[in-house]
């Protein structure tokens, strides 16, 4: 009698664990695609970041390299030198020149002054030619003086006239090439100080140094090699700017928002190291758009395919030195769309320059010290 009882129960029990295992299925099913609304993922993403091409802004022979490739630097720092025997020689004639345009207004302003007394004796033998011609204008109606002494005396202050006026338009001439502004904002002076700041300048450029903080990812140059102006020397990647593009479909963009959470998994550290981020924004066009042959129906290249298109995100925590990431390396990303009320597009940010590498200033450091000096020692 148990053997013939033992069959209906072992038919209830497969069946029963058949039922449970199609309920496990489809909860599990259901909890898969339930979570699936609220997520959206990718493994097409990677780090990337700003890479600064440092490149010669004078042309020279390397003598000096400091920092060797991988090698963080910092802002300021110097990367590179050359030789500026040429530039030193250039600025050198520059402070002559300098030196020389002081003395030559120098020169000018003490001509004025010369002229100005050769005006004053001039003026003075013009008043007695004029005299001595009007005391003869008197005598020779009374035959007192002949005919020829009168026209010598007219022809002598004629003379004087023209000598003074002469006199007058020199002293006029060299008072406009004198000038009366201080010493140090006359043309000339001017002029050889511009020279002088670009040859200052131009030596100054011999020193190459790093724009901004980072990591020299690149050197692309060697000492003793001879460069030119805009030759490329340096690539520095500035790790802690870096951000993720992850190319979505364009399917999968329906819900994605800026600041939605993300979680990041990369393939150098695996699921033990998640990082989180957030969705900065989101492309303006697909990667075939501005691909060199973008899609065209008009002639003949256009099929329809699914697109991609690139989100950018941020890290939350910015650059991770315990767990570093090189530029390039692949992630999956899992964005949380939980929260779809915001715009799709991303919000206007403040007005706060991409990039700031105004550090070049470093270049006139000294120089203005340098032509005040020239124009103080030659100054009377």
């Amino acid at each position: 009698m148990n053997d013939s009882a033992n069959p209906g129960l072992r038919k209830r029990l497969i069946t029963v664990i058949l039922l449970l295992a199609v309920l496990a299925g489809a909860g599990a099913a259901g909890w898969y695609y339930w979570q699936s609304r609220w997520y959206v993922t990718t493994e097409n993403a990677y780090l990337t970041g700003n890479l600064v091409e440092v490149s010669a802004q004078i042309g020279g022979t390397v003598v000096w390299i400091g920092p060797e490739q991988n090698q963080v630097v910092h802002r300021g720092q110097e990367l590179l030198r050359l030789t500026d025997g040429d530039e030193l020689e250039t600025l050198a004639l520059r402070k002559n020149e300098l030196a020389l345009a002081v003395q030559d207004v120098q020169t000018l302003r003490a001509e004025v002054n010369r002229l100005q007394a050769e005006q004053r004796l001039r003026a003075v033998t013009h008043d007695l030619a004029e005299d001595e011609y009007e005391r003869r204008q008197r005598l020779y109606p009374k035959n007192m003086v002949s005919k020829e002494e009168l026209d010598s005396a007219r022809t002598r202050e004629a003379e004087t006239e023209v000598s003074l006026e002469t006199a007058r338009l020199a002293l006029e001439k060299a008072r406009v090439r004198a000038g009366t502004q201080p010493l140090d904002e006359h043309p000339m002076v001017m002029v050889a100080a511009a020279h002088l700041r670009s040859a200052y300048r131009d030596w100054r450029k011999t020193q190459v140094i790093s724009p901004v903080d980072g990591e020299v990812a690149r050197r692309r140059v060697q000492a003793g090699q001879r460069i030119s102006a805009g030759t490329p020397l340096f690539s520095i990647a500035q790790r802690q700017g870096a951000w993720i593009e992850a190319n979505f479909k364009e399917t999968q963009l329906r819900h994605i928002r800026p600041g939605q959470p993300v979680e990041l998994i990369s393939d150098l550290y695996g699921d033990s190291v998640k990082l989180r981020g957030r969705v900065d924004s989101i492309g303006t066009g697909t990667g075939s758009v501005f691909s060199l042959l973008p899609p065209q129906n008009a002639t003949g290249n256009w099929i329809k395919i699914v697109q991609r298109v690139p989100v950018r995100i941020l890290l939350e925590e910015g650059f991770d030195r315990d767990h570093p990431l090189p530029f390039g390396a692949s992630l999956e990303v899992k964005v949380a769309t939980h929260d779809r009320s915001g715009p799709p597009l991303a919000v206007e940010h403040a007005p706060e320059p991409v990039a700031d590498a105004d550090i070049y200033h470093y270049q006139a450091e000294g120089v203005e010290q340098l032509i005040a000096q020239i124009i103080a020692d030659n100054r009377d």
